[in-house]
């Protein structure tokens, strides 16, 4: 698996490649705008055509952009719903125009609608958005939950309804937070094996895009959308080696979210070290 991790921008998009190869990284994840803002800047095209290149130049390969915790395309109020979308379509082109294959999307909250509701309008939205945005190579990948709130996608079932009413496949994708799993009643902890199969028969495995490696602050089950850095939480170190191991997953990025961030992250990569992962 080539090991990545989320970056912040403070020193430009074009520096990106070089940070990250200065961590140890093969790959990283970033925000192309404020995370919590709806309006942002138009990108600087030299800026964006200087981030392609450097990626391009260091073999950067899986690159993805988190995009806006605002979004909420399961909304069941129209106008909120429409904000979220016109919001999720800027998106899909700064990362177009930066040249990331990957956009990595939070699904949605009910907000007492239903699930089904609210399933009903993100592939709605992701339906009209790959239309909307035809030509671009942008992935446009679904985020498992933990199942805090009223959000959905902490579901296999979730993620395989939103798979199998996509109008587009080779748009579409799933990214698996390794916390979100475990908090959602998942146990990759001690049967990583039993989850991949139920991945592959609910959503299909050539699906599976990323991963968010992430450990779990609390025990199993609980629902809430903790971080933990590597081997300082309660999934097991088999756990890790069994993932870096497992074949099926050789060609897909998994990105770093731990809670010290760029400080931390020599210490997450030395804790795969310390179980003999060759990262």
């Amino acid at each position: 698996m080539n090991i990545g991790a989320h970056l912040s921008t403070k020193d430009g998009f074009s520096k990106l490649p070089e940070n990250a190869h200065a961590l140890g990284l093969r790959t990283y994840q970033f925000f192309s705008k404020n995370q919590m803002q709806w309006k942002s800047r138009p990108l600087d095209k030299n800026e964006a055509e200087a981030h392609a290149k450097a990626a391009k130049k260091l073999g950067i390969e899986n690159e993805a952009i988190h995009a806006s915790y605002l979004l909420n395309l399961g909304s069941p109020e129209d106008g909120k719903w429409k904000m979220s979308y016109d919001a999720f379509v800027e998106e899909i082109r700064r990362a177009d125009q930066l040249g990331v294959p990957l956009l990595i999307f939070h699904p949605g909250a009910h907000m007492g609608s239903g699930e089904e509701n609210a399933l009903k309008r993100i592939s709605k939205a992701v339906n009209s958005a790959t239309e909307e945005t035809k030509g671009a190579r942008v992935k446009l990948v679904v985020e498992n939950t933990a199942g805090q709130g009223s959000m959905v996608g902490h579901s296999l079932d979730h993620l395989g309804y939103l798979a199998k009413n996509s109008n587009d496949s080779e748009r579409i994708g799933f990214c698996i937070d390794t916390c979100h799993a475990y908090q959602a009643g998942y146990d990759i902890s001690n049967d990583l094996d039993a989850f991949l199969s139920e991945f592959d028969s609910k959503v299909g495995l050539g699906l599976l895009r990323a991963f968010h490696l992430n450990d779990s602050k609390y025990p199993f089950n609980k629902h809430l959308d903790r971080h933990e850095n590597l081997g300082k939480g309660t999934l097991s170190h088999d756990f890790y080696v069994n993932l870096f191991n497992e074949k099926r997953l050789a060609k897909v990025p998994a990105f770093l979210e731990t809670p010290e961030g760029e400080e931390g992250y020599p210490k997450d990569l030395e804790f795969l070290r310390s179980l003999g992962i060759k990262i």
